[in-house]
Order: structure tokens, then C-alpha cells, then sequence
């Protein structure tokens, strides 16, 4: 029967714990990264409604335009037709109020001409302020296409990274003795990626719980695994 030489297994399992932080760390970050593309690319999204509001508002004033411009051909063509009665009457009444009626309507039509103007300088007003966003927003996306590269470029490098620490990890779990393996990934998985807690100033790094003087001394004399009382980590005593 092989003994095991306690020691040289705490040494291997705080070498494992090394790894393994890193390897938390790297992972937390790996998965960071699809968040903060997203982010990107909603904040570029949210930044497009002014423009698209803007597009919409334009489009909703060509329509009133246009309904301006037919109203218009519409009155101009009622003034002619006044026009070519005026000559029919046969009575100066007649004349005079069909005069009357004929001004009434160009008074309207230069109404709906002035509509028009107006109308016509909001477009331009806004055409500009579309195509000063639309520059501003060229800008902000190619911002984000830099910064969506990089955060891939990050990405694909701490994958490769991780893959050779879990490589390295591998190597080292087999000199682990089996059982106390076990035991350490079952606390790496329940307690985030730190299964082994040093103690400094007599206090568990993992909860920094104060430990009583029993548990450190036996933590110090290493003849078997110790663990925290409060989060139960493996408890070590840095060399």
C-alpha cells in the first residue's frame, strides 16, 4: 500500500488551485465578452432612433406636402374656372361678387402656397440634422466595429490561454492523489473556483472567519486535510 506523503499533496493541490484561478478568471472574462458585444451593439442601436425618428418625421411632412401641393393645383384650377365665369355675368351685382369670390380664393391658394414654403424649409431643416447624423452615427459605428474586433481578438487569445492551462491542469490532477481530488473539485465547484483558502492573521482567506488555535495548529502540521468550519474549504498555511 502506497502512502501518501500529505505534504507533497497539499503543495499539488495549492499548484491546482493556481491553475484553477486562472482558469475561473479567464472563463469569467470569456463569457463577459458576448455580453459586452451585445451592449455594443444595443447602445449603437439606441443611438439610431433619433435618426430613424427624424427620417419619420420627414417622411410624415412630404405626405402633408403633397396634400398641400394637390389642394393647391385643386384651387388653382377652381380660379380658373371662376375666372372663365366672370366674363358670363350679365350683371355688374354678379361681377362684382363673382371679383369678390375670385379673391377670396387666391387669398386662400397663397395660404396654401405659404403652407408649402414652410413646409419645404421643415424638410430642409431636417434633411441636415439627417445627414449630420448619419455622419455622427458612421463614426460611432465604426467605433464599435473596432471595439467588437478587439474584444474578439481578446477573446480568441484567452481561449487559447485556457486551453493551455486546462492542458497543464490535466498533467497536474494526475499526480493528485485521487480521493483528495475528489474532495478538491467538489469545493471548486460549489465555492466559485476557490476550493483552497490560506489562513493569515489566523483567519480563513476564503470567509475570513477567525479559526481557533486548535485548527491552525493542525493545519500546520499537515498529517490530514483541514477544512474551514464556516465555508468549508481545504485550509493551508503559506510556507
Amino acid at each position: 500500500m502506497t502512502t501518501i506523503n500529505l505534504d507533497e499533496q497539499i503543495k499539488l493541490l495549492i499548484e491546482l488551485q493556481g491553475l484553477d484561478t486562472q482558469i475561473f478568471r479567464l472563463e469569467d472574462e470569456l463569457a463577459a465578452i458576448p455580453v459586452a458585444i451585445k451592449k455594443l451593439e444595443d447602445d449603437f442601436k439606441g443611438n439610431t432612433k433619433s435618426l430613424r425618428e427624424l427620417e419619420d418625421k420627414v417622411k410624415a411632412i412630404q405626405v402633408k406636402r403633397k396634400e398641400k401641393e394637390l389642394d393647391l393645383e385643386s384651387r388653382e384650377t377652381n380660379i380658373k374656372k371662376l375666372q372663365t365665369q366672370l366674363y358670363q355675368m350679365k350683371t355688374n351685382k354678379e361681377y362684382t361678387a363673382m371679383q369678390q369670390e375670385i379673391e377670396r380664393a387666391k387669398a386662400d391658394k397663397s395660404a396654401v402656397e405659404d403652407d408649402i414654403i414652410k413646409l419645404l424649409d421643415e424638410i430642409d431643416v431636417n434633411s441636415k440634422e439627417i445627414a449630420r447624423e448619419k455622419e455622427a452615427l458612421k463614426i460611432e459605428e465604426d467605433k464599435m466595429m473596432k471595439e467588437k474586433t478587439s474584444f474578439s481578438a481578446a477573446g480568441k487569445e484567452k481561449e487559447v490561454k485556457v486551453s493551455a492551462l486546462k492542458e497543464a491542469r490535466k498533467a497536474l490532477a494526475e499526480k493528485v492523489d485521487k480521493t483528495m481530488l475528489a474532495k478538491y473539485d467538489r469545493i471548486l465547484k460549489s465555492k466559485n473556483g476557490l476550493a483552497m483558502a490560506s489562513v493569515k492573521g489566523d483567519a480563513c482567506q476564503g470567509c475570513f472567519r477567525v479559526m481557533p488555535p486548535q485548527v491552525i495548529n493542525e493545519v500546520k502540521m499537515r498529517q490530514e486535510l483541514i477544512f474551514c468550519g464556516n465555508c468549508a474549504r481545504i485550509l493551508y498555511i503559506e510556507e
